[in-house]
C-alpha cells in the first residue's frame, strides 16, 4: 500500500500545480473579455471633430480604477467628395480602400464613480480630431483590447462630414479658342515683342529683325579702348638672348692653316689623311713584289 502512495504522490503533486496556476490565471485575466459596444455608430463631424460614445462590460470589476486599453480604427472606406467636371459641384463616392490602415488610440478608461467605488461596466466618451491627419469621413472597424487580451468583438464605426474636394475629371489642355485672331480665350501666353521677354524691338517692329544699329534696353555699351593683345614688351630680347649673341656655329673641329670653326678647313684635313693613306697602302704592295 505505501509503494502505492509513493507511486501517486508525483502525480498528486502535477494536480495540485495545475489547479495552482488556473486560479492564478483566472484572477489575472478575470476582468478581460466581456463585450465592447459602440453607441453611437453614426457619428457626424463638428468643428473638425467627432464625439465618441462606446459601453465596456468585464466579467468582473477590474483591480484598478483606471485601465489603459487600445482603440484600434481600421479605415475600410472614405466618403471622396469628387469633383468630375469643371466648375461642377462635388459629389460623395464612396472610395473603399484594398488594404485598410490601422490607427491606435491609447485611453485611459475609467470603471469609478466619484466615491472610488469601481464598477464592472461603464460609458466612455472621447473625441476623434480630423487634424491627426487619419480620421476623415469615412467607415472604420474599432476594436479594444486591454493589457490581458481583447474585449468584445469588433464594432463598425461611420464618421459623416464633408472631406476637401477631389478634382476627378478630365485634363482639358485645349482651352477656349473663340477669341479674337484666332487666340485662346483662357490663354495667358503673350507675344515676345509686348516687352516682357525680350524688351522693346528696333524702330517699333515686331518680327525678328536683329539690324538695329544701338544696343538693346538693358544691355552694357563698350568704353575706351582696350590694350594690345601682345604687349610691345614681348620683342625685347632677354638677358640670356644678349649674352649668346655672336657666337661662332659649326661642328668644333678645327683644321691647320684654317680659322677654328670652318667647314673647308675641316673638308681638307679629311682628305689630306686619306692620301696618305693610300701612298702608303701602295708603298707596302710594291715591296711585298
Amino acid at each position: 500500500m505505501s509503494s502505492v502512495l509513493a507511486r501517486l504522490a508525483p502525480i498528486a503533486k502535477l494536480a495540485s500545480l495545475a489547479s495552482t496556476l488556473a486560479i492564478l490565471t483566472a484572477s489575472q485575466t478575470a476582468w478581460a473579455g466581456g463585450s465592447f459596444a459602440v453607441k453611437t455608430t453614426s457619428v457626424a463631424e463638428s468643428h473638425g471633430e467627432w464625439h465618441i460614445k462606446v459601453r465596456i462590460d468585464l466579467p468582473r470589476p477590474p483591480p484598478m480604477m483606471h485601465i489603459p486599453m487600445r482603440f484600434t480604427f481600421s479605415k475600410e472606406a472614405v466618403d471622396e467628395r469628387a469633383i468630375m467636371s469643371k466648375g461642377a459641384d462635388p459629389v460623395h463616392h464612396r472610395q473603399v480602400l484594398d488594404v485598410p490602415t490601422k490607427q491606435i488610440q491609447s485611453l485611459d478608461v475609467d470603471f469609478a464613480d466619484a466615491s472610488g467605488k469601481v464598477f464592472k461596466s461603464t460609458y466612455f466618451e472621447f473625441d476623434l480630431q480630423r487634424a491627426q491627419g487619419y480620421f476623415e469621413a469615412g467607415e472604420y472597424q474599432v476594436t479594444l483590447a486591454g493589457p490581458d487580451g481583447d474585449v468584445g468583438g469588433s464594432q463598425k464605426l461611420t464618421l459623416t462630414g464633408d472631406n476637401p474636394p477631389v478634382y476627378r475629371g478630365a485634363m482639358d489642355f485645349s482651352g477656349d479658342s473663340s477669341g479674337k485672331g484666332g487666340k485662346k480665350k483662357d490663354s495667358k501666353i503673350q507675344d515676345v515683342s509686348s516687352g516682357i521677354d525680350a524688351g522693346a524691338q528696333p524702330g517699333g517692329g515686331s518680327g525678328d529683325d536683329s539690324s538695329g544699329s544701338g544696343p538693346a534696353s538693358g544691355d552694357v555699351a563698350p568704353v575706351g579702348s582696350g590694350g594690345a593683345m601682345v604687349p610691345d614688351t614681348a620683342f625685347n630680347k632677354t638677358a640670356e638672348e644678349e649674352a649668346v649673341q655672336g657666337h661662332p656655329k659649326g661642328c668644333g673641329c678645327v683644321a691647320a692653316g684654317l680659322p677654328r670653326g670652318s667647314v673647308l678647313g675641316g673638308g681638307a684635313a679629311l682628305v689630306g689623311l686619306a692620301l696618305a693613306g693610300a701612298a702608303m697602302t701602295r708603298r707596302r704592295l710594291a715591296s711585298r713584289r
